[in-house]
């Protein structure tokens, strides 16, 4: 049993998403947690609004990395099928075009072109967009080994100095396609608009553009449709 007195005291404001995941994980770790909110309920925009017989969610409308919470329950000794019925979306979007055109976003890479051969009329951009995932599962992959799972405060933080002399390191490094933006790798890949911009929406997840964002945000393509 731990001894309440002996234990590191830690305050975590605010109970959204990332507040309950920090006091879940320090819990689980040994500290004696105290987690303040400002609302009478707690996950932050993760919540709903229900008023006059109507219901609003009023937050994420997907969640893209099911794997997160599965590690954060598993740190605290819980299985997250205990406590959440985590449902798969298929299709995850629907975008709606000025010309009319419709076009699903679905996780089946095959399933995928065949829309995409149905939206453009060719080959062109359904062959792409699989260039396009396979590039994104590498930034992915690149992502998770350096600094996905680790806090990183600066460039020291993310490659060890050990390694930067390691040609593997420098190639991954290299792979971050880090000179150019997300809408300019989108293009490369594929040519019709209409689905490029489709692709474009991944990087609302962090709040920027796509033209502002540097290209290894097209990974965030491969976390949800994997």
């Amino acid at each position: 049993m731990i001894d309440r007195a002996s234990e590191k005291q830690v305050a975590v404001i605010g109970g959204g998403l990332a507040g309950l995941s920090s006091a879940c994980v320090l819990a689980a770790r040994g500290f004696a947690v105290t987690l303040f909110e400002k609302n009478e309920w707690f996950g932050g925009k993760a919540a709903v609004h229900e008023t006059e017989g109507y219901r609003f969610d009023m937050g994420p409308t997907i969640l893209t990395l099911p794997s997160v919470l599965k590690r954060i329950f598993s740190e605290a000794g819980k299985d997250v099928a205990d406590y959440l019925d985590l449902v798969p979306l298929d299709p995850q979007w629907r975008c709606f075009f000025e010309d009319g055109s419709v076009l699903d976003l679905v996780s089946d890479i095959e399933d995928m072109k065949a829309n995409l051969r149905k939206l453009s009329g060719n080959d062109r951009a359904a062959d792409g967009y699989g260039k396009f995932i396979d590039m994104s599962k590498k930034l992915h992959d690149v992502s998770n080994k350096f600094f996905f799972w680790k806090s990183v405060g600066g460039i020291a933080d993310t490659f060890e100095s050990t390694g930067m002399v390691n040609l593997s390191v420098l190639k991954d490094v290299m792979s971050l396609r880090m000179g150019t933006s997300v809408a300019k790798t989108v293009r490369q890949h594929v040519p019709d608009e209409r689905a490029a911009q489709m692709i474009d929406h991944f990087t609302q997840y962090v709040g920027s553009s796509p033209e502002a964002s540097p290209a290894v945000l097209c990974g965030i393509a491969h976390m949800q449709t994997e």
